[in-house]
């Protein structure tokens, strides 16, 4: 069976105490700077007034004049997921992160070690935050358990059994599938509305109106497994960080400052014998709340150089001045030597590099970033019959001679 942990509105949570805000306050997430002026996340004191996520913010405060809009503060939400995630991970779990405030882990060979179900969920609760209504949810699939931590009563964990988990599902909003707003709002087109609908059709059916992206969706709406849990590799943290006399707000000097920080780390990585595989930047702006960006290495590395060309494209991202920035890392990257092929080097090594290059940007921008053409009806007097565009083959980038 699979656990799941929930606490609703973290984020909002997290940057309330941080600024020192009631919890029973009416309150929301003001939007980033420079971003479209829509609140987000608020609590149940600014449900009452009927301020919804999504709303505008002069159409928000219309609704509720003391409503207060909190700065976002990621930095801060980063550090409390990852204390939650450490706890569990103190139970003996291998546990696999969500969004923020949410993970699952599988309680098999938990059981034993804590002496029964019950016994897991009473030390997980125990580790929960105090005061963030932390919820669990226990369900044979890991969609099914985190829903269930969502619909969860705070005290009372909610434990969907295998022949329970169809009933359980079929009422919930077909828009908690791994499926994207368009294909949402497809299906509402067709009268599709629930989970339970989804599950109701036939696969042929399925196959037309979600295609293939989607399938997987429909079997976990029919309660079939939707896989192991990917439970993380406990990272080695490894940080430096820069405090400014005064803002910067010049984007060459926070530059300057990541390079001496990345050189610091991949230094400091070296002489333990490991390298970095991840970078977590953190910038605390001086008008308030944090920005944060989060970059995953292709492969663990200390050449600073490599690091900055990984890190440095992302802090024109940051909208207002810094007063601090960080760099935080995983170090748990084995000591490795990157050593080229002697065989045909102008031909392997450059392909070598076009197919992680090609599979970067399709991570980022979707498989339609890179197109090419192909031949459909030469003879055709039409030019759209004459040629096709498709997603570029990456088999296609190899040597001539291969």
């Amino acid at each position: 069976m699979i656990v799941a942990i929930a606490l609703p509105r973290f984020p909002l949570l997290v940057a309330m105490l941080a600024n020192g805000i009631a919890l029973d306050t009416p309150a929301a997430l003001a939007p980033v700077s420079g971003a479209p002026q829509f609140v987000g996340m608020c609590t149940q004191a600014a449900d009452a007034h009927g301020v919804r996520t999504g709303l505008r913010v002069g159409e928000a405060l219309a609704r509720c004049p003391s409503l207060v809009l909190v700065a976002p503060d990621p930095d801060a939400v980063a550090e409390a997921h990852e204390r939650v995630l450490v706890r569990l991970e103190g139970l003996g779990a291998g546990v696999e992160p969500r969004e923020p405030g949410h993970a699952c882990f599988d309680d098999a060979g938990l059981t034993r070690l804590h002496g029964g179900r019950d016994n897991i969920l009473r030390r997980v609760r125990a580790v929960l935050p105090v005061g963030a209504n932390g919820r669990i949810g226990v369900a044979p699939t890991r969609f099914a358990a985190l829903q269930a931590a969502r619909q969860a009563h705070p005290r009372t964990p909610l434990v969907i059994e295998h022949q329970e988990i169809c009933a359980f599902l079929a009422p919930l909003p077909a828009g908690r599938l791994p499926i994207g707003p368009s294909l949402v709002h497809t299906l509402w087109d067709v009268g599709i509305r629930t989970i339970g609908a989804v599950a109701a059709l036939p696969r042929a059916a399925a196959l037309e109106r979600m295609g293939f992206d989607g399938i997987d969706a429909w079997r976990i709406a029919r309660g079939e497994s939707d896989g192991p849990i990917c439970a993380r590799q406990p990272p080695e943290p490894l940080e430096a960080h820069c405090r400014f006399d005064e803002p910067v707000g010049v984007l060459g000097t926070i530059e300057v400052a990541a390079r001496l920080l990345l050189a610091e780390l991949a230094t400091t990585a070296r002489l333990r014998g490991t390298s970095l595989r991840t970078l977590h930047l953190r910038a605390r702006l001086a008008d308030g709340g944090s920005w944060t960006h989060n970059i995953a290495l292709r492969e663990a590395s200390t050449d600073p150089e490599r690091l900055a060309l990984a890190a440095l494209a992302s802090l024109g991202q940051i909208g207002a001045p810094v007063s601090e920035l960080a760099i935080r890392t995983d170090a748990s990257g084995g000591h490795t030597a990157r050593q080229l092929t002697l065989e045909r080097p102008e031909h392997t090594e450059r392909q070598r590099r076009a197919r992680e290059a090609i599979s970067q940007i399709r991570s980022a921008l979707g498989d339609d970033a890179i197109m090419h053409a192909i031949a459909l009806e030469s003879w055709s007097h039409l030019p759209e019959r004459q040629w096709a565009l498709v997603p570029y083959d990456i088999s296609l980038s190899r040597a001539p001679h291969e």
